[in-house]
C-alpha cells in the first residue's frame, strides 16, 4: 500500500523539523559576545542581517566599486542550519574555521521559517574548476535584474575548488566544503526576520546558564547543545507536544 510522504518523514531522523540559528563572538563589525547577541535577539524578537558578505557569488565579479549597502543587499543573509538537534555540537569548536560558532542560539520550527521566506542554500560543485563562468553569470544579474538578484544571489555557495574571480591571475589555494552544514538563508533584502515565541522550539546555551536564561525569558525553554539530548528528554518531549510535532525531534 503506497505511503504518504509526510508519514515517511515522521520517521526520518536525518531530516530535522528545525532550523537552528547560532550566534558567535565579535567579528570586527559587531563586537558583542555570542551571549549578548542571543539576549538581544530574544528581547527584540527579530534576527537582523549582518554586514558580512555570505554568498559566494561575490567572487563572480568585482565588488570594490559597489557600495556597502549594495554588497549587503546582494550577498548578505541571516543564516541557519538544518543539522539535526542532537548533532548541533558538531558545528562548534572546529579548528581552522573562519566563523567560530558558539553554543548560544535558537532552534526554530522549520515550517514557520519556510513561511517567512527562509530558503535552503544552493550548493554548486566546483571540483572540476568549471563553474567560474556560472558565478560570473550570476554576478551579472546585479546589473541586468537587480531586484531579482537581491532575492536569489544570497542563496548560493560553492564546494570543491574555490572560484577564480575575473581579473585574478590565479585560483585561490585550497578547497572549500560546507555542504554538511545544510545551510538555509534569509536574504538581507527581505529585511529583519521577526519571530514570536510560537516559532521557537527551544533556546540554546551552556548548561550552567539555563536557569538564568529561562528566568529572564520565560517563554522559551533552553538546552545545552553540547550535552547528550537525553539530559533534556522531558523538556524536549514537552516542547514537541506543545507544538504538536509528529516528527522525531532528535
Amino acid at each position: 500500500m503506497p505511503r504518504d510522504i509526510q508519514d515517511i518523514l515522521h520517521f526520518r531522523s536525518d531530516i530535522s523539523p528545525f532550523l537552528v540559528h547560532l550566534t558567535r563572538d565579535g567579528d570586527g563589525v559587531d563586537n558583542s559576545s555570542a551571549k549578548a547577541k542571543l539576549e538581544r535577539i530574544i528581547r527584540d524578537r527579530k534576527l537582523i542581517p549582518g554586514e558580512r558578505e555570505i554568498s559566494d557569488v561575490r567572487f563572480g565579479g568585482t565588488t570594490s566599486n559597489m557600495s556597502a549597502p549594495d554588497r549587503k543587499k546582494y550577498f548578505g543573509a541571516v543564516c541557519f542550519t538544518e543539522t539535526p538537534l542532537n548533532e548541533v555540537h558538531c558545528l562548534l569548536e572546529i579548528n581552522g574555521r573562519g566563523i567560530d560558532l558558539s553554543p548560544y542560539g535558537l532552534v526554530f520550527v522549520k515550517e514557520a521559517l519556510r513561511k517567512k521566506g527562509v530558503c535552503p542554500v544552493c550548493y554548486i560543485n566546483n571540483e572540476r574548476k568549471d563553474m567560474d563562468g556560472v558565478f560570473k553569470a550570476l554576478f551579472s544579474l546585479t546589473d541586468s535584474l537587480p531586484d531579482d538578484a537581491a532575492k536569489l544571489l544570497p542563496l548560493f555557495a560553492v564546494f570543491g575548488q574555490k572560484i577564480q574571480a575575473p581579473g585574478v591571475p590565479t585560483r585561490p589555494e585550497g578547497t572549500i566544503d560546507f555542504v554538511w552544514e545544510r545551510e538555509w538563508r534569509y536574504p538581507s533584502v527581505c529585511g529583519d526576520l521577526a519571530f514570536s515565541d510560537a516559532d521557537v522550539f527551544v533556546g540554546l546555551c551552556p548548561h550552567d546558564e539555563i536557569n538564568d536564561f529561562e528566568g529572564r525569558f520565560p517563554g522559551i525553554g533552553f538546552i545545552d547543545p553540547q550535552r547528550n539530548m537525553k539530559w533534556y528528554a522531558t523538556k524536549l518531549i514537552g516542547a514537541r507536544q506543545r507544538f504538536g510535532l509528529k516528527f522525531s525531534v532528535v
